[in-house]
Order: C-alpha cells, then structure tokens, then sequence
C-alpha cells in the first residue's frame, strides 16, 4: 500500500511536473523567438510558473484526493499537499531546467578570460 501512495503522491506529480516546465520553457523560447525579437521576456517565467503549480496541483488532487480517497482527509490537506507543500520543489526544479535549457539553446559560447565568442556548428 504504502508503495502505491508514494507513487500517486509523489511520483506522478514529479512526472508531470517535470514534462509541463520542458514544454513551457519550449513555448517560452518559441514566443521569445516571434514576438519578442528573440529578447528574453521575464512575464513567461510567471506564467510557466503559474501553469506549472497548477498541472502539479490537478494532478495531485486527481489521483491523492479521488484515488486513494485523500478527501476524506479534508480539501485543506489535499489542497496543502497539491499546491503549497510541491512549491520548494517546483521553484528549484523550474530554476534548475531553466539554466540547463537556456544553456542549451544559446548559440554561442563564451571563451572564459578573454573576449572570444565561440559559434556552435548547429547555428552557423
């Protein structure tokens, strides 16, 4: 039992979670890209933040309130577990992506001590 639990509470969140904030960030770069004429927009941050929590929170309510009978807790706990308890972890994860993502997508790099900008072969 207990394995089932740590699973729909924990697991699944953390899944979706995690695949939400990749397809955020693409969506972000992909606006940045068209509208923005490729200057990062700090607004998106808030709104993939924002849409983050809440496909962490549904899920979680989905499957800890109506699966494993969470409700019969009270909405505050489900709700404290779906949206307040996952925010730390939501945060840093989203931060954490956000460097490797952003890394990844730019299309230059620097050479460290000098002023030599490096363009990588998949951009030329």
């Amino acid at each position: 039992m207990i394995v089932k639990e740590v699973l729909f509470i924990i697991g699944l969140p953390f899944l979706v979670t995690s695949i939400t904030i990749v397809v955020a960030l693409a969506m972000k770069w992909m606006l940045e890209q068209e509208v923005n004429n490729r200057q990062p927009y700090a607004v998106f941050h808030f709104a993939n933040i924002m849409f983050t929590i809440m496909m962490c929170g549904t899920t979680s309510i989905v499957f800890h309130g109506m699966v494993l009978d969470g409700l019969s807790k009270g909405w505050l706990i489900v709700s404290l577990y779906a949206y307040v308890y996952p925010l730390p972890f939501i945060l840093l994860l989203y931060w954490g992506l956000t460097v490797v993502f952003e890394r990844y997508f730019q299309p230059y790099r620097l050479k460290k001590g000098s002023n030599v900008v490096y363009l990588r072969t998949r951009w030329k």
